[in-house]
């Protein structure tokens, strides 16, 4: 059954979804679960469980080799999976990921300002980005190697691009204006 939606758009339709909750969220609830995102990234791999594994395993052979200054050549032993395998690498990325989120909100309050939302988008998007990259990893595979679902995005043509650039700069001024406007007519503490 064909999806409804390009890969592109669904790759765009998920970025927007990110978007919304770096939004919500605010920049530094972003920027802290962005560190998780990145962390979660770089060491939980399908293929890291591997050499997790295997470092673990050399760790007996250093610390003799340490203690008593001989080298041992005894066969180290390595764990088949250490993470689990695929299953297991992708509840240690989605757990990590659930704590930089969890951080996030128990560490720093609702923002308040609403340049704080529109900031959160940034780290949000790339948090996304890295998220789906992963994610991508774990698509089915059709013989030649290729994944059935492909998310191929092409190089953005900034020609095509500026009349979006300019639509979203006005809005974001005209939201602005509304919002100092806003805080101007509400009265000060004391004030009536």
């Amino acid at each position: 059954m064909p999806l409804p939606l390009s890969e592109q758009q669904c790759f765009f339709v998920a970025i927007l979804a990110f978007a919304v909750i770096g939004f919500q969220r605010g920049w530094r609830r972003e920027s802290l679960t962005l560190v998780f995102v990145l962390l979660a990234f770089v060491l939980i791999q399908p293929a890291s469980s591997r050499a997790i594994g295997t470092f673990l395993g050399r760790i007996p052979a250093g610390v003799g080799y340490i203690t008593t200054g001989t080298g041992s050549t005894a066969a180290t032993t390595t764990p088949a999976d250490f993470l689990g395998g695929a299953f297991g690498s992708l509840l240690i990325f989605a757990g990590l990921v659930g704590l930089g989120y969890y951080l996030g909100n128990r560490a720093f309050p609702k923002p308040a300002l609403p340049q704080d939302r529109f900031i959160g988008v940034v780290p949000a998007v790339i948090s996304g980005g890295f998220i789906l990259n992963y994610l991508s990893q774990y698509l089915p595979k059709n013989t030649a190697g290729q994944p059935y679902v492909a998310v191929n995005v092409p190089a953005p043509d900034a020609t095509n691009m500026v009349p979006v650039i300019f639509v979203v700069a006005i809005v974001s001024v005209v939201i602005a204006l509304i919002v100092a406007r806003a805080k101007k007519a509400q009265p000060g503490p004391g004030k009536k």
